[in-house]
């Protein structure tokens, strides 16, 4: 797919958690972690979602040799607007959210680093 080529060989990962319908951030992880940076690009290469309107928790960078590849917004604390949203080559994309997905940015959220 065109996410997981552009996601290709990226070397590491920051996520920013904000506190809710904020833009203050509450939690920061990063990782250099190339299996946690395979299991994340892969959840935002999920299903086409509707573009929602209802504000994000947060964003994920992924970057390659230190240059930002793909940052990403997200949403998963409101169950009707659980989505991923980033620019792929001048097109705004939104995927769909897991279960799975939530509970694992909810556990990182929290400060829990096991991926």
């Amino acid at each position: 797919s065109a996410v997981g080529k552009k996601l290709a060989g990226c070397d590491s990962l920051i996520i920013t958690f904000n506190a809710p319908n904020s833009d203050s951030v509450i939690n920061e992880v990063s990782t250099t972690d190339t299996k946690a940076i395979s299991k994340l690009a892969r959840f935002v290469d999920g299903k086409p979602a509707e573009q929602f309107k209802c504000g994000y928790d947060g964003n994920m960078i992924f970057f390659k040799g230190g240059r930002q590849v793909l940052p990403v917004v997200f949403k998963y604390s409101e169950e009707d607007c659980r989505h991923f949203l980033f620019d792929l080559d001048n097109k705004v994309m939104s995927c769909q959210m897991s279960n799975e997905e939530v509970d694992f940015l909810n556990s990182l959220a929290t400060g829990n680093n096991t991926y």
